[in-house]
């Protein structure tokens, strides 16, 4: 015997009874922020006000006071003169090197033992 699907009745009354609670809880949870949570709403605006002070403070500082560290002894010149044209002879120069660091890799990683290979694996046998 198969079971029969009835069709749902759609009922205006029961829609506006359920839209006037979503609205209530919607009002409700509107009001609970803000007793809350307002306090954030004043926290914000004070660190805005300390970036800004920040920001108006580095902005006025003039271009020539800021120090650039500036590299010397670096030089394209000569270019060499090879088929490929220039590819890659950049950093065959020892002051022109792309990595300046050792690899962080000292070893290559060797392969951990075995678990089962291993004679306390399960605890140490009593004697």
């Amino acid at each position: 015997m198969g079971t029969e699907h009835k069709a749902v009745k759609y009922d205006p009354n029961t829609e506006a009874f359920q839209m006037r609670a979503q609205w209530k809880k919607q009002e409700n949870c509107r009001q609970q922020w803000f007793e809350r949570w307002s306090w954030l709403l004043d926290e914000r605006q004070q660190a805005l006000a300390e970036a800004e002070a920040i920001r108006q403070k580095a902005s006025s500082v003039t271009r020539s006071q800021v120090t650039v560290k500036t590299e010397e002894g670096k030089s394209l010149k000569p270019v060499p003169q090879t088929s490929t044209g220039v590819i890659g002879w950049l950093a065959s120069r020892p002051d022109c090197r792309i990595e300046i660091y050792t690899s962080w890799l000292s070893k290559p990683p060797i392969k951990l033992p075995d678990a089962w290979d291993n004679p306390h694996y399960m605890g140490k046998k009593k004697q």
